[in-house]
């Protein structure tokens, strides 16, 4: 089976003060990035405008990049069996199912041990973890099992700043049904030496085989289809509103940072006023102590 999990050696990584960002608690990043994103403009940084630009995770992002940060493993294992699942739906559409049912059972067992490492990381955190969000969890990780190698790369990195798209791991849920079935239990019927049914009857059989065969392949492509028609308007659902949450927080970080200029602004104004007030109490000192 291809492996196509990303893995870290011989690529990259993100800047380690991004990676420490990442780190800190959702409530603390906004304020932290924008005190990097200073230092870097006083360096004349390059990266300053990718630095203002990172979006803050949500809880469920941040519990994802702190179990990449803590646990590398599980997520390499999640990868691992999304992989094999995709191999799996693969062949499934060809006819071959033998493999589907207990690929999708590793991607179940490896999203549950993601979902039990940031339960365990949100207790330490001394943060609670409702069943909506560890909900959010699973669906992130179940996604990033099959996304692209870009957004794996990131929750590798422990960087992950939104819940990436679904894949395509769920478009052949439960093709299994439909699969044609096995050569064993197509020779299931085979008669007992001194029992076999008549020429026409046997013929009528494989036939019929023959027929449930086509239409269980007929029946898997076209929920295939289905399901990648589904998942395609998720993604572009979802990038919509993406996009609108991305204008959101751009303009969020605009007023922050016009609201710290005012803030300079006022700060000099009130030196430039307590500065006056001394010369001019300076002034009438000196005009009172002249002779009459």
């Amino acid at each position: 089976m291809a492996k196509r999990a990303t893995s870290s050696a011989g690529r990259r990584g993100p800047d380690p003060r991004v990676r420490d960002l990442y780190a800190l608690p959702p409530a603390g990043f906004v304020a932290a990035r924008d005190a990097l994103a200073r230092s870097l403009a006083a360096e004349a940084s390059p990266a300053t405008g990718t630095v203002w630009r990172l979006r803050r995770p949500a809880r469920a992002v941040w519990l994802l990049d702190a179990v990449a940060r803590e646990r590398p493993e599980v997520i390499s294992a999640a990868f691992a069996a999304g992989d094999r699942l995709r191999d799996a739906q693969a062949r499934a559409v060809r006819g071959d199912a033998t493999d589907l049912r207990s690929a999708s059972a590793a991607v179940h067992d490896a999203v549950a041990a993601g979902v039990e490492a940031a339960r365990e990381i949100a207790a330490r955190a001394g943060h609670g973890a409702g069943s909506a969000l560890l909900g959010q969890v699973e669906r992130g990780l179940r996604a990033a099992a099959t996304t692209d190698a870009a957004a794996r790369a990131r929750l590798q990195d422990g960087v992950l700043d939104r819940l990436p798209a679904l894949g395509g791991t769920e478009f052949l849920t439960g093709l299994a049904a439909v699969a044609p079935p096995s050569p064993a239990r197509r020779g299931a019927g085979t008669p007992r030496p001194g029992h076999e049914p008549a020429p026409a009857r046997q013929q009528e059989r494989d036939r019929e085989a023959e027929r449930s065969r086509k239409a269980a392949e007929r029946n898997a492509r076209a929920e295939a289809a289905r399901r990648e028609r589904e998942r395609r308007r998720a993604e572009r659902d979802a990038e919509r509103r993406a996009r609108a949450l991305r204008a959101v927080e751009a303009r969020v970080q605009q007023a922050e940072r016009d609201l710290e200029e005012a803030q300079r602004r006022v700060a000099a104004v009130r030196v430039e006023a307590d500065a006056a007030r001394r010369a001019a109490l300076a002034a009438r000192t000196r005009t009172g102590d002249r002779p009459a």
